[in-house]
């Protein structure tokens, strides 16, 4: 295995890594959402990261937010 194969899955492997911090994230959430809701930011957050969790966040009602 050459020393870029070892960065390429090292990255991708931070990269997931991020995605699931932020699908995490959503569970521990304390916004009042109905279940799909919450797990369809979830999905967003697995599959797009940072990304899906702050665009979908940003379409949360301030009234259903808590502080996080």
């Amino acid at each position: 295995m050459e020393n870029t194969d070892i960065n390429i899955i090292a990255m991708l492997l931070g990269l997931f890594l991020l995605h699931c911090l932020f699908a995490r994230r959503v569970f521990k959430s304390q916004a009042k959402l109905s279940t799909n809701a919450k797990w369809f930011w979830c999905l967003l957050s697995l599959l797009l990261g940072p990304v899906g969790y702050y665009a979908y966040y940003g379409f949360i009602p301030l009234d259903k937010l808590q502080k996080d």
